[in-house]
């Protein structure tokens, strides 16, 4: 059964899911991309996909819809998330068809996105509306928390706990056995050899808090 989708989001990061999702199709037509929304945008398309309009007339659509969140700031994904009080939308977990979910007992939720080259080992568990950037890897037995982004070529080392709303940045690595809390932020290259508290920024070779 092919589903209606749209994205939220007509950037950078929203181009990449459109061509995400027709590779995906080219593997299993499952997506008929009907759209863009954005708040941000005026134009009536992007690279020739329909610009649909903002929040007001997502959250007036009266037709079943799969929507994808493709906005990278942790928070600003909430924020948008928040804002969506429309039944008629759902948020599917996306598997780009390069990537690798891993067991079968992984736990993934709602709204979930692993995008191309994304690798996932044994016991993993992404809450919802994580997003997995290109060729991430996970180790096993990592507890990734709500809304979540990592940035392409992150490295997460096995055992490692990530609180809700963390932002790491591209080509970060996270030790094995290590926690990072809530909204931290881990900046890009930086390898975290210690547990980051909620909140705190860290950046370098080792990192440390800015």
């Amino acid at each position: 059964m092919i589903r209606e989708i749209a994205i939220y989001g007509a950037g950078g990061l929203g181009s990449e899911m459109a061509l995400q999702i027709e590779q995906h199709n080219e593997k299993n037509l499952q997506w008929k991309l009907i759209g863009y929304f954005d708040d941000h945008r005026q134009a009536e398309n992007v690279d020739g996909i329909p610009l649909l309009g903002g929040i007001h007339q997502l959250n007036a659509k009266a037709n079943p819809l799969a929507l994808l969140l493709a906005i990278a700031d942790p928070v600003v994904r909430f924020r948008i998330f928040k804002s969506i009080n429309n039944p008629n939308v759902n948020f599917p977990v996306f598997v780009h068809p390069s990537s690798h979910p891993g067991s079968r007992s992984n736990k993934i939720e709602r709204g979930t996105i692993l995008t191309a080259g994304s690798i996932l080992t044994t016991g993993v568990t992404l809450g919802e509306f994580v997003f997995i950037n290109l060729h991430t890897t996970i180790g096993h037995n990592v507890r990734i928390g709500n809304f979540t982004s990592l940035m392409p070529s992150v490295n997460i080392s096995g055992n490692v706990t990530i609180g809700e709303g963390v932002l790491i940045g591209t080509g970060a690595t996270v030790l094995q056995g290590l926690s990072i809390g809530d909204h931290a932020v881990i900046g890009a290259g930086a390898v975290v050899t210690k547990s980051v508290v909620a909140g705190k920024k860290v950046v370098g070779i080792p990192a440390r808090e800015v």
